[in-house]
């Protein structure tokens, strides 16, 4: 009996497990799962007049990249990592005096957010630096994932109709300041009427 075929079944079998082998190791090589790329202990620090700091974790090394804007729906600046890690800080400069930014963080193109609403901070004032005021001590702010700490206290949104609080929305009214509002009061439905 010859079987002519079987070096060819052998050398089949044989690529097959080195490939197999080969294709775990890969994946093990491959960075972080998405669980491990998540921003935990989300703190905003050191904020000043004109300059904040982002810092975070993640469970795995990893770039990110922290989007800001003036509003929730334009966070169009970026400050981008410059290593992998795993503890993260970044500076964001050149802000505004007085001003109240939002921002998301992406690592490995997903986007990251305070449970659906971007975090916000505020930019101190030239007055609350001079005034010599003691800031109230650091508040955290937990979420199902991820916690904000924000050194400079509450909002300063002192508006208590929901309406009002979306017009002044980055202008002293932050977007946890609606969320609130909403849940407080919820909008009612007006009938319709036909003619």
């Amino acid at each position: 009996m010859h079987f002519p075929k079987t070096p060819a079944l052998i050398t089949g079998i044989v690529l097959a497990f080195v490939m197999l082998i080969g294709g775990f190791m890969l994946v093990q090589l491959l960075p972080g799962r998405a669980a491990d790329q998540q921003p935990r202990d989300v703190v905003v620090s050191d904020i000043t007049t004109n300059s904040a700091k982002i810092n975070f974790a993640t469970g795995s090394k990893t770039q990110g990249v922290v989007e800001y804007g003036l509003t929730p729906t334009s966070l169009n600046l970026l400050a981008p990592e410059s290593e992998s890690d795993t503890s993260h800080e970044l500076e964001l400069t050149l802000l505004s005096e007085g001003t109240t930014y939002y921002f998301q963080i992406t690592i490995g193109g997903k986007k990251f957010d305070n449970a659906g609403v971007p975090w916000t901070f505020s930019t101190k004032t030239s007055e609350s630096l001079d005034s010599g005021k003691v800031s109230p001590s650091p508040i955290k702010t937990p979420t199902s994932a991820v916690r904000v700490l924000i050194s400079d206290g509450p909002s300063p949104c002192e508006e208590t109709v929901c309406e009002k609080i979306k017009l002044k929305l980055g202008k002293g009214c932050t977007t946890q300041d609606y969320m609130k509002c909403l849940k407080k009061n919820p909008p009612t439905q007006k009938p319709l009427t036909t003619p």
